[in-house]
């Protein structure tokens, strides 16, 4: 099956991508000195004392050839040793497994360096024991190190110090700006007193400009949330007499044919309520309070998944009820019935006769799925969009706002809602609460 899911996105601060900036340049300087020095030091090795062996085997070969007598290299680092004919038996065993030109050997527990020059029958092996040359390579290696990365280190620590405070002014104002709060009644009152006395020209525009249009959008949300109330009365008038009218119609000997007319326009009235509490709520923006006393989840969940598929009397409709567990929470109960009251309907107008709706609560998820025709990957990633249809054809199935509803009180309440659907299955639904308590576990019903 094909999901989508939606949750809540976390953003970082800006003060901290630009320590993280800050780390990264440091760490990647850092290394590229170190394997710099490193790399230096294999040059000295490889390339450096390698040459310093060839001319002194050159040097010596040189000598021998003048003087038969000439000593062998013998100093404190390097010593040279004559092999004749292949016989060994007056140098060190180790020097038996040279395989190399140039190579390091095992030698009384050190490590140094043989070199192999050859003239004739004749072997000259040159040893050198580098530790010491290791260790003046390591200081003279180790304190360049220390000297580049603090010539490095610390312009670059006084420029981001600097870089911090020029910028400092303009990070509280973005943090203080993402803090804010808009709710029915406005923008919360931001103090910017503190910012504007850095002196910063450029702040102190953005901060007047903001504060002009501030002051601009509150304007806006208290004209919007006049025209809401006013929308909710002239509106809900005329329907409340409508569907008064409708029930005492009901009550009157009708002909079939108006008994007909009444039985379509019944649920055309309800449309149009669902309507005009979707387009209200989604104009004020607003969550309703959360109830003071914890509210018996399941009791509540069954009894609008009834009162939602009684709407579409006399179709065959049935419910599976399956509640692993009875739970309580403290939630907006309005805002709980219209997620479920939604999500129900939608099940039965997108499924034909026989509807099988199964409901079931595990935890603190109520899964609710139905036999409809399913939903398209491609339909089921446009789902939230207002005013949108799977099947805009489709005459008498909604106005496309139901589950932008759905999707907006989900976000305000911090509950996940995931979908998941197959064409010529189904399609099932998942609404997770949070803080929940499970009051009894294993409670099956069913009807």
């Amino acid at each position: 099956m094909k999901k989508i899911k939606r949750k809540k996105i976390e953003r970082g601060s800006m003060i901290s991508r630009l320590n993280k900036v800050f780390i990264m340049q440091l760490i990647f300087i850092s290394i590229a000195t170190v394997l710099g020095v490193l790399g230096a030091a294999k040059v000295v090795e490889d390339v450096l004392i390698k040459e310093a062996l060839i001319g002194e085997a050159e040097f010596y070969w040189e000598h021998k050839d003048r003087f038969v007598e000439f000593p062998l290299p013998k100093t404190m680092n390097l010593t040279g040793y004559v092999v004749e004919n292949n016989d060994f038996s007056l140098v060190p065993k180790a020097l038996k497994n040279i395989t190399e030109q140039y190579q390091r050997i095992e030698l009384n527990g050190k490590r140094p360096i043989a070199y192999v020059s050859e003239r004739g029958d004749t072997k000259l092996i040159l040893v050198f024991e580098e530790a010491q040359v290791s260790k003046l390579a390591l200081y003279f290696g180790i304190t360049p190190l220390i000297i580049v990365l603090l010539i490095v280190y610390l312009p670059a620590f006084v420029s981001f110090v600097f870089s911090k405070r020029a910028f400092s002014p303009v990070l509280q104002l973005v943090d203080r700006l993402e803090s804010a709060k808009i709710s029915k009644s406005g923008i919360e009152k931001l103090k910017f007193d503190d910012i504007k006395q850095t002196g910063h020209l450029d702040v102190n525009v953005l901060i007047d400009s903001f504060e002009d249009f501030s002051v601009r959008i509150s304007q806006l949300i208290s004209r919007e949330r006049n025209f809401s109330r006013y929308a909710s009365h002239e509106l809900r008038t005329p329907l409340t007499v409508l569907r008064g009218s409708m029930g005492m119609l009901k009550k009157q000997k009708l002909t079939d044919k108006g008994m007909e007319l009444v039985t379509r326009m019944e649920p055309m009235i309800e449309e149009m309520q669902a309507l005009i509490e979707a387009l209200l709520m989604l104009s004020r923006n607003e969550v309703s309070e959360v109830s003071e006393e914890p509210v018996l989840v399941n009791d509540l969940l069954k009894s609008t998944v009834q009162d939602t598929i009684r709407l579409f009397d006399p179709r065959d409709i049935k419910l599976h009820w399956h509640a692993k567990h009875l739970i309580q929470a403290h939630m907006p109960e309005q805002l709980f019935c219209i997620v479920v009251s939604n999500l129900v309907r939608n099940a039965c107008l997108h499924s034909k006769d026989p509807v099988l709706i199964k409901v079931e609560v595990d935890g603190a998820k109520i899964t609710i799925e139905d036999n409809g025709k399913g939903m398209s990957a491609e339909q089921l990633s446009r789902i939230f969009e207002p005013f949108y249809k799977a099947d805009e054809h489709e005459k008498g199935k909604g106005f496309g706002l139901g589950l932008a509803i759905v999707d907006m009180i989900c976000k305000q309440c911090d509950w996940e809602i995931e979908f998941a659907s197959e064409l010529g299955v189904g399609t099932s639904v998942t609404l997770t609460l949070n803080e929940i308590e499970i009051l009894a576990s294993e409670k099956l019903d069913k009807i």
